[in-house]
Parts: C-alpha cells; structure tokens; sequence
C-alpha cells in the first residue's frame, strides 16, 4: 500500500529542524517506504526548487556529517510543496486531487497551533481526507491544563477514532528511554531488586543551558512543569516505575503507564510548598558567556513563569510505596544533560562500616542526554598491599555498542517510522495525558493557593539554592554533573 504525508506547517521551524530530517534519516537507512509522497503545506506562496532549497539548507545545518548530496537528491525526489489554507475543505480537497493516490494511507502531520486544530479537522472531514487508514500526529503543548485538552481532544475525536491519532513526545523516540523496558525486563538480575525494599529514591533530571530567549512570551504561558514536567519527565518516570506489561504492544504497555500515572501521590495546596520547588534563573555566566536573567528578556517585564521546577513524587503503588521520586528540570542550568539515577539503599552491616559514608550507595545511572548510555556505579578494593581492604569507588560502563553509537537516526525517525507502521506503543494515549494533567493541574493549583513565586537562582548553576535544602531535609543531595 502505498503512502501519503500531509504536514501542515510545512515550512515551519518544526517541520525544517526536525521532520525532514527525520524522514531523511529513514531514507539513509534504507525504510523509507520506496513510494512515499511527502506534501509540505504552508500559507505563503513559494516554488518547488524554493522549497527544496530550504529544507536542503535547513538538512545540511541539522544533520552535520550524515548529510549525502546523492542521498539528499532521491529524498528531494519525495518532497512536494503545496500552498494552502489548512482550515479550507476545498482547498485540502484540491491538494489531495493534486497529489495523493486514492489506495494509499494517508498521514496527516499537525505541524501547526493546536488552536486550529478543531478547524482542520473539520476541513479533513469536509474535503473528504478522512478514511479508515488515515493517521494523525500531533504535537505538544496539547492544551494548557485538563479542561483545554479535553477540549482540544474533543474536537479531534469527533472526526478521528483513538487508534488513528498518535500523540509526538520524543523522549519516548530516544534510545535509551526505549531501553528501559529492554533493561527492566530482559536482565533478570534487575527484577527482583527494582522496587522500594531495596531501592532508596530515584532522580529524573533534564536540565538545559538555553534560556528562554525568544520564546519567553511562550514560557510565561507554560512555564517549566507545563513545558517538561507534564510530558516528557512523568512519561519516563512511568517507563522508569511500570509493572512488566502483558506484551509490547501499544494496548500493553500504554494500560501499565496509566495505572502509575494514576498511583501518583497528590500534591495540593495542604503539601505543595513541601513537595516542589519553583525557580526561576537571574543573569549569570553560561559556558564562559554572561548571559541575561528570565526578566532581562523579551521586552524586560518581570514575568512570572518558572523555569526550573523540582518535585518530590510518589507513586503509591505495592512496589514502590514510601520511595522518593525527585523530578527536575530548568532552563540556563550548567550543562545540557538528562538522566535516570536509580539509588541503591546501603548495605548497614559492619564489614566496612569504618569506609561508608553518604556517597557510597551503589547507583544505577541511565544517561539519556547528549550521551546516551548505561553506568553502574559500585565499591571496588584499591590495588596494592594494605593491611586493610581500602574501597574504591568505581563504575562498569554498560553504554551502547559502538554500532548503537554510530546511529544514523533521531528520536523523531523512530517515531515517524512507527507512524508510517502504525505503531503506537511509543505514543501516548488520551488518557495518559488526561492523567497527567489532573496531577500537574493540582500542583499549579496549591501553587496560585499558596501565592508559592519562584526563588531566584544565578544562571549557570546548578538551580536554586532552595532545591538543594529541599532534598537535603530528606537526607539526599542532587547527582550533579
């Protein structure tokens, strides 16, 4: 069967920085269906060698050493330019009369506000798109809170059934996310320790050295738990905390990630100043840089929007119950980096009571970003002739294969690819972010209840002093990099 792309937005930031490449990466790895069309759909006009130029100038920026020239020109040979208004039934239908094939499966790409979501969707039905094969995909921010999701997947269920919509959070394309189920349930000398009674706490930490810059009008509507925390951070934590599914199907694995979405503790305004830590980053130095403060940009209002959160989670659940799950993120911190520390408790007995100290719990260390890998960090006796057992500590390096290093995809491709397989086991169900939102809507809640503003922290460091005391009433310290 053959198959068709409808991406709206088709010359947006999106589409150049990430789709296109994606879908070039598939080509360089030889799965691009042989037949594909790929339509990019954009009000303004432009040519067809316009358009190709752009995305070929946008490829060669974003693909670095994988670009191929000769590579480059079959996919070009894929890629059609159509100028258009997303939200009009005629003018989809004369798109679709121009360039697609009636037996194929047709793929919609909502590359576009979901504000106009509603309005496309009724243009599809209209101009006649919709059929039982047709797929969907759309991109966060999907709403503001519950209510506006629900709205917005209100409209898009009226005109597309669930199994046809696939809802985009890249995490769940990266390598090592998907790894975790590989990790947890293929190695059996994990299972049986991968819970509270031998597990002190988790961390889950994304941190970035960008500020908000230019899209800090954006930030002041979202802010770092709408932008991070409702997505990607629960979403790898649920992947992190899951029971083993009945199988990798979508259906599978999608029920087990509900059930610890819905075991999460509340947080409300009884716990909330407890529980979370809001920030929000002042002028500092990043990578040698002085750079400005969040109200240093745009146009110097001060804003109120947080851009660094640290939460304390639960999941109230027989495996994990009592375990602390500490979620962070922010923006202009110290390095660009994303991991999962899985902290072991310690061993009390008094062999080498004399040696231990708070930083010797052995450490699972699961780096999602910019190096994605494995480490396990653990005691080890220094070499040499002591009278005494001198302890080391040390890690074994389980990272990926020097093949799996030398990839030639993105979390975008795999995503794309099981779109084009009709694949949803990486895509995140209606009532995942239903859940999601309710918990999230809760702490945004107790936060506006309490009056809880951000604190300030210096850009370029770790994150805001009251996060460290946070952590450390618990007895713990952040795994700082």
């Amino acid at each position: 069967m053959s198959t068709d792309i409808l991406l709206f937005g088709g010359t947006g930031d999106l589409a150049l920085r990430k789709l296109y490449p994606a879908f070039y990466y598939l080509k360089l790895n030889g799965v691009l269906p042989a037949d594909i069309k790929i339509v990019g759909v954009a009000r303004r006009a432009n040519t067809q060698e316009g358009f190709l130029a752009t995305v070929k100038e946008w490829m060669i920026q974003h693909t670095g050493s994988l670009y191929d020239d000769e590579v480059f020109n079959e996919f070009g040979k894929c890629l059609t330019f159509a100028q258009g208004d997303s939200t009009e039934a005629e003018e989809l239908r004369r798109i679709s009369d121009e360039h697609f094939r009636a037996d194929g499966q047709l793929i919609v790409y909502f590359s576009v506000p979901p504000s106009i979501f509603g309005g496309i969707c009724t243009a599809l039905e209209e101009g006649g798109l919709i059929k039982p094969n047709t797929r969907v995909v759309v991109e966060k921010p999907l709403g503001n809170d519950c209510a506006s999701f629900m709205a917005i997947n209100e409209e898009m269920r009226r005109v597309f059934n669930e199994n046809q919509v696939y809802r985009i959070d890249h995490y769940l394309g990266k390598e090592s996310v998907q790894n975790l189920l590989a990790l947890r349930f293929a190695n059996d000398i994990f299972q049986p320790i991968w819970n509270g009674r031998y597990i002190d706490h988790i961390q889950i930490t994304v941190s970035e050295s960008v500020g908000c810059g230019n899209r800090r009008d954006f930030y002041e509507e979202t802010g770092a738990i709408r932008d991070m925390v409702q997505n990607h951070l629960l979403q790898v934590l649920c992947l992190t905390c899951i029971e083993p599914p009945a199988s990798l199907d979508a259906e599978s694995v999608r029920t087990e990630k509900l059930k610890i979405l819905k075991c999460l503790r509340p947080i409300t305004t009884e716990n909330v100043a407890e529980l979370t830590v809001r920030g929000q980053y002042a002028a500092g130095e990043v990578d040698g840089e002085q750079v400005p403060g969040y109200n240093e940009e745009g146009d110097g209002t001060p804003g109120m929007a947080e851009t660094y959160v640290a939460i304390k989670a639960e999941v109230e659940s027989f495996r994990w119950s009592g375990t602390p799950i500490y979620l962070r993120t922010g923006k202009r911190l110290n390095a660009r980096h994303a991991e999962i520390v899985i902290t072991f408790k310690q061993n009390r007995a008094r062999l080498f009571a004399d040696q231990a100290s708070d930083k010797c719990a052995n450490q699972l260390v699961i780096n999602l970003q910019p190096d994605e890998g494995i480490k396990i960090h653990m005691k080890n006796k220094q070499a040499g002739l002591d009278e005494r057992m001198p302890l080391e500590n040390r890690f074994m390096d389980l990272s990926f294969s020097d093949n799996a290093r030398a990839k030639k995809h993105d979390a975008y491709t795999r995503l794309l690819y099981d779109v084009i397989r009709g694949d949803q086991t990486l895509f995140v169900s209606e009532r995942e972010i239903e859940a999601a939102w309710k918990w999230v809507d809760a702490i945004r809640a107790g936060w506006a209840e309490r009056d809880q503003k951000p604190c300030q922290y210096t850009a370029g460091s770790t994150g805001p002093s009251d996060a460290d005391e946070f952590m450390a009433a618990d007895g713990r310290s952040w795994n700082n990099f």
